[in-house]
């Protein structure tokens, strides 16, 4: 087909779907006007019918590879970040890996696809995909529908889908290197290495095969490296009223004579507090009225252990065959090998209530021992065995004398200053093999897949954990200091005593299918063939559960393992992480079953209708989802298209047939049989007639956070709809816009604890009662709670000028604005709006919150785009990009602030690129040019920056190298 001499209604059809790839413009500017180019049909994601790209009446965003480095890009997770349809947040990443979250749904409710599949979901939640795993060097094109799509794919399509496609060939050789480097100092670094192979080609040679591989690294940036956003005298100068910090667990510890007074007195005080490990404070309570200086000691200094972005690094390897049998056969044979592991900085680690204790000891034997030589006393005002700790004659007027030890047993709570912030090494490995025949038989186009894949997250202690008994034995023997700086002998037995790289939790998911497709024209219609679709998949979802290691589990008095009746790790050695894990493989079987039809019913009006069935083993019912799409040619410059689709989301293998439960306690009124006006403060309740308060006030109860027979859970179920335009008003200038709704209902989110509390006639079936009427346990898991609204417009705009006399521009515009974000916790509950505002508001987020959405409150603003303006002459190339969020407004700022206004945020890059000569290309980029800074907040979720949706590492130079042979 000779693009030339289409005719503008056609030439719109074809680019009226590809208008948001900025790729796709520039790519056509290296071809010369009047070249031919041949058109095919390809698969497109959301419908089972090959057609041309343009055809679909769906709205797909397509980018390609080329424009992802055009932009800056080091890795897959700056187009999760920009993306304006993703309110996914965050330049630090889970622990799981960066995931696209369409529509601020949350990542389970985006379906991640490899080459229009789906890949095993990372294992320990079985609920989404890192976009980490997707080979880089292989990778064609990322496409992205921003609608509805389980009448195709089944379940999680209901924010959308991002698939993800690979090269169909490759022949000849490339290698690529990669440098990105932060102006200013410390880590953020990114490395990488990539290279593709290929040899044969299909048309000529009957075969064709290539191998992709690519590695990155990146180092951790700490907040101290980044002073001017984490400095407390800017941030108080900035009015956001922060308070001295209290003192917490420091690497030079405050100490007291009982275990639950364990803060009284500090050695290191006054030289200090040996920084940066620990600094000093005199506490919050020194700006009260009148003053106290109670608190005064030394405090762990969170800038030297508190990671702003994690280490990573990624491998990908991805191999794909191909073999034309003859011209109706062929197979294909394509296989990842993925692994990519997260250094996941948890800061400094201190004993917690499954340790041997929540304190160290150090009786006054040791040589550190306050007053032995090495530390000095404590100077106190008052009683000298138990006085008021003195800091200076104005603040604690007094004469001060020596504290009166009395070789009393000293007790603390510690960490290891100098292993640093310690931190796990998750790792996680994606395999996945794929056999894949198409051809036609009988008039029939089939299309055939067998699909194994398979996900392991490793998680392990990489550095900074220690054995807590192992730390005690020191402070005992006086080899370890927790007074300062160890010598060489403690910091010796420090390394020695360090768990580095212990494996402590390990889950495993396994996704194995067989997919059929057949398709073909059943008659003719005035615009062209009526094309029939019939798809069916068997799939099989496994998850496997390792045991927890025993290597560090505590032992009971009768010698068994310290683990309870649900297999939870209840003692054990390990400071600052749990051994987790119950022996336990769950399996599901899926059925589906999909009829999809394509109806050109004239030359400008053609519809679509899909509906799928899915049959789980492990639910109660079968879901039915239907999708209706059109498109129609208004005029030769306009195209309209409308779709309306139901969905839903079924509940993870582990949401139902969870392993093991979570079990957590609380100190507590029995709500029912001690009510109390204020339910969520024990032992303010009375107890009912025939109770006692012993019986039922003030107890310590157990309640599920995690149940193990969930069998009653739903899939949550969607209704969406689009109506949209393309539009080319003149040569060269075309836009789109979309005007969109998603409606959810059943939404899976977790029961809070504090809802059972207050409300216990409308959870009476939450708590489990024993025979005498007391209280067994209480299930605060999940349930399908609430529903959620939401209705927006997305917005493009592509413009081109070529024949310039200083060549070829081109501005891009991609944007999205939301109408509106409503949502409500529970059924029938209190209706919330959620756009463009920050708030700690526990309605809006954490467990039993917001409808499961995310683990805190999300950010969602009103307006979000990315932009570009391009330019291209011979071998020079260039580009400039911004992305874009308007401002938001603070609804719950930092107690005693008036700042209630977040600004808006924009990011600038620059990239150029040169081609000396034929092969080789070489690049250099800017990201962040401008150097801006996250936006100010005055919200106690943060530490002044909203660091969790802007850049943090500031300006940053990228050098790359490619060259193809």
């Amino acid at each position: 087909m000779n693009i030339k001499h289409l005719h503008p209604r056609t030439r719109l059809t074809l680019c009226a779907t590809a208008v948001l790839s900025l790729m796709t413009v520039a790519q056509a500017q290296t071809n010369d006007a009047a070249a031919p180019v041949t058109m095919e049909r390809i698969q497109i994601t959301g419908s089972s019918i090959k057609r041309l790209a343009g055809e679909t009446a769906l709205p797909v965003s397509t980018i390609k590879a080329e424009e992802l480095e055009a932009r800056g890009h080091t890795e897959l997770k700056d187009l999760v970040l920009e993306m304006p349809q993703s309110l996914s947040l965050g330049t630090n990443s889970g622990a799981a890996g960066p995931m696209l979250n369409l529509r601020g749904l949350g990542a389970m409710r985006t379906l991640t696809l490899l080459n229009g599949r789906r890949l095993a979901n990372e294992p320990l939640q079985d609920q989404y995909v890192s976009v980490n795993v997707i080979p880089r060097m292989a990778l064609d094109r990322a496409e992205t529908l921003r609608d509805g799509a389980s009448s195709i794919y089944g379940s999680d399509a209901i924010g959308g889908v991002q698939n993800f496609y690979t090269y169909n060939t490759y022949k000849g050789a490339r290698v690529k290197a990669e440098w990105n480097q932060p102006e200013h100092s410390g880590g953020g670094e990114t490395k990488a290495l990539g290279a593709i192979v290929g040899f044969g080609d299909l048309g000529a040679d009957g075969w064709n095969a290539y191998v992709s591989l690519d590695h990155q690294r990146k180092s951790a940036l700490f907040k101290i490296d980044r002073p001017e956003l984490y400095d407390y005298s800017v941030l108080q100068g900035m009015g956001l009223g922060l308070l001295p910090d209290n003192k917490n667990p420091s690497p030079t510890a405050n100490f007291g004579f009982t275990t639950g007074a364990n803060s009284n007195y500090n050695p290191a005080f006054a030289t200090g507090c040996a920084p940066p490990y620990s600094l000093p404070t005199l506490g919050a309570g020194n700006v009260a009225t009148p003053r106290s200086y109670s608190n005064a000691g030394c405090y762990r200094n969170p800038n030297y252990y508190d990671a702003v972005t994690d280490g990573s690094e990624i491998t990908n390897v991805f191999g794909k065959l191909s073999w034309k049998i003859n011209n109706d056969h062929s197979l294909t044979l394509e296989g990842l090998h993925s692994q990519f592991n997260v250094q996941k900085y948890r800061g400094m680690q201190t004993p917690g209530g499954t340790a041997p204790a929540t304190t160290y000891s150090m009786p006054s034997t040791s040589k550190f021992y306050p007053g032995k030589g090495i530390t000095p006393l404590v100077n106190v005002i008052g009683n000298p065995a138990s006085g008021s700790m003195y800091i200076d004659a104005v603040k604690t007027p007094g004469t001060p004398v020596p504290l009166a030890m009395n070789n009393r047993t000293i007790y603390f709570v510690w960490g290891p200053a100098e292993l640093g912030s310690a931190y796990r090494n998750d790792e996680q490995t994606n395999d996945r093999l794929v056999l894949t025949a198409e051809g036609t038989v009988a008039g029939f186009d089939y299309r055939v897949g067998l699909n194994y894949g398979r996900s392991l997250r490793d998680t392990r202690a990489g550095g900074g954990y220690i054995l807590y008994s192992k730390a005690q034995e020191g402070f005992t023997n006086g080899i370890l200091n927790p007074f300062g700086l160890q010598d060489a002998a403690g910091l010796e037995y420090l390394r020695s005593i360090e768990a580095r790289d212990y494996s402590y939790r390990v889950n495993r998911a396994f996704n194995k299918s067989v997919d059929a497709t057949l398709t073909r024209s059943l008659m003719e219609l005035p615009g062209g063939p009526l094309m029939l679709a019939v798809s069916g998949e068997l799939r099989r979802d496994s998850a496997k559960v390792d045991p927890a290691p025993l290597d560090y589990v505590a032992k009971n008095a009768n010698g068994s393992y310290a683990i309870d009746a649900f297999g939870n790790v209840t003692k054990h050695d390990l400071v600052g992480e749990t051994p987790t894990g119950v022996a336990r493989t769950l399996s599901r079987d899926i059925k589906s079953a999909v009829i999809e039809v394509d109806a050109p019913v004239t030359k400008r009006l053609s519809l679509n209708a899909a509906v799928r069935s899915d049959t789980y083993s492990d639910l109660d019912t079968t879901t039915v989802n239907p999708k209706l799409s059109l498109r129609y040619q208004a005029l030769d410059q306009l195209v309209l298209r409308a779709s309306a689709n139901t969905g839903f989301r079924a509940p993870s293998i582990m949401d139902i047939q969870n392993p093991t439960p979570e079990v957590r306690t609380q100190l507590m009124d029995d709500p029912v049989l001690c009510p109390s006006p204020t339910p969520t403060i024990p032992n303010t309740g009375t107890p009912v007639s025939g109770k006692t308060a012993d019986q039922v006030c003030g107890q310590n109860i157990n309640y599920w956070t995690k149940s193990p027979d969930n069998s009653f859970l739903k899939p949550e179920k969607s209704r969406g709809w689009t109506l949209g335009l393309a539009l080319e008003p003149t040569k060269g200038l075309l836009m789109t816009a979309d005007y969109w709704g998603i409606k959810l209902s059943d939404m899976l989110g977790a029961v809070a604890i504090a809802e059972v509390q207050q409300q216990p006639a409308k959870y009476a079936q939450n708590i489990i009662r024993n025979a005498d009427g007391t209280i067994n346990y209480i299930i605060a898991s999940q349930a399908n709670r609430g529903d959620t609204s939401i209705r927006g417009l997305d917005l493009s705009v592509a413009y081109r000028l070529r024949g310039l006399p200083i060549g070829e521009l081109s501005f891009l515009l991609d944007g999205t604005y939301y109408e509106s974000y409503r949502f409500s916790a529970e059924k029938g509950g209190e209706v919330l709006s959620n756009v463009g505002i920050i708030t700690n508001d526990a309605r809006y987020g954490g467990a039993g919150v917001n409808s499961g959405l995310a683990g805190m409150p999300q950010i969602n603003p009103r307006w979000k785009h990315t932009a570009s303006i391009g330019w291209r002459d011979g071998a020079w190339s260039a580009q400039v990009s911004v992305r874009y969020n308007t401002a938001l407004t603070d609804i719950t700022p930092r107690p005693g602030s008036t700042v209630n206004r977040v600004s808006p945020y924009s990011q600038y890059a620059a990239s150029m690129s040169y081609t000396p000569f034929k092969g080789l290309k070489l690049g250099f980029a800017v990201n962040n040019f401008t150097n801006a800074t996250p936006p100010i907040t005055a919200n106690n979720l943060y530490v002044g920056y909203i660091t969790s949706m802007a850049d943090v590492l500031g300006r940053a130079y990228k050098v790359t190298a490619d060259y193809s042979f």
